[in-house]
């Protein structure tokens, strides 16, 4: 602890602590804990050493390509914007008349040892009657391209089909 009195405020914290009788190993160690934390969780795990060892992608960054639906038979362009810590990560996806936001994800393996992410989103159209849930299934081909499919809720009663959408799409990690 006594490299941490070198900072000036943090030795008026451990002296207010000491007078006011208050442990300091127990502040020293919590502080210690979140500091550590911290920098794991938005830094260290991104390292190519820990990564290896951790199994776990680092899909931060913007990728663009297309989606393809099924229902629609139409392919239109799509981007994807993946903000990820250790333990936290959130997907915006971007079309021509909308917009999805991840609200659950996960990342897992598939018993042939392929990883996915899986991530549920809402679609915030321009329009209100066009939003709707759905679902993605990611694979990660490398570190620089994903393909997967979804499905979602989306009323496509003009094409005969109440039952939803599925399709598929392809992206490429712009950076």
């Amino acid at each position: 602890m006594m490299w941490l009195r070198q900072y000036k405020w943090i030795s008026s914290m451990l002296n207010l602590c000491d007078t006011l009788g208050v442990t300091t190993n127990f502040i020293g160690v919590t502080f210690l804990y979140g500091i550590i934390y911290w920098i794991f969780d938005n830094y260290a795990w991104k390292w190519k050493i820990l990564r290896k060892f951790l199994g776990v992608p680092n899909l931060n960054g913007h990728w663009e390509g297309t989606l393809t639906s099924k229902t629609f038979q139409t392919t239109i362009d799509m981007s994807l914007d993946v903000v990820q810590t250790w333990s936290k990560i959130s997907f915006v996806s971007s079309f021509p008349k909308s917009k999805s936001e991840s609200n659950v994800a996960s990342i897992f393996i598939e018993r042939d040892g392929i990883m996915k992410v899986g991530f549920g989103f809402i679609n915030h159209s321009r329009e209100l009657q066009h939003q709707y849930d759905g679902y993605n299934i990611l694979d990660l081909d490398d570190e620089t391209h994903l393909f997967g499919r979804y499905f979602n809720n989306r009323d496509n009663s003009n094409v005969g089909n109440r039952g939803g959408n599925i399709g598929t799409f392809k992206l490429h990690k712009i950076n």
